[in-house]
């Protein structure tokens, strides 16, 4: 079973806090034998880049398209606890509804 975190990033350069939150995220997740999809080690950052210069949009656009492209291959979200406060993550939510993926919620 493939699991996508889904919360608050909300910045180009990611801080150590963010980083953190998701690393712990993922390592819980992994404890329980599950491959995860972490939006801040995907390495999609970069082709968001070259897809924003191309296309004349923006790295938000970009990385939203590319992450919401991984969603339809996991059969889960994990959402943060700040997930509510991330517009991202919200479009995240709504598309695993969609999609009919297991919606967990991190308990802190």
């Amino acid at each position: 079973m493939k699991v996508y975190i889904s919360g608050k990033i909300g910045e180009e350069v990611l801080s150590d806090a963010t980083r953190e939150k998701f690393a712990k995220a993922e390592e819980y997740l992994k404890g329980w034998d599950f491959e995860v999809f972490n939006p801040t080690t995907s390495g999609l950052g970069e082709r968001a880049e070259e897809l924003a210069r191309e296309n004349g949009t923006d790295f938000y656009t970009e990385i939203m398209k590319l992450d919401l492209a991984e969603l339809e291959w996991c059969d889960a979200i994990y959402l943060l606890t700040d997930w509510n406060d991330s517009p991202g993550a919200k479009k995240e939510l709504s598309r695993a509804k969609e999609l009919g993926l297991a919606i967990w919620h991190e308990n802190v």
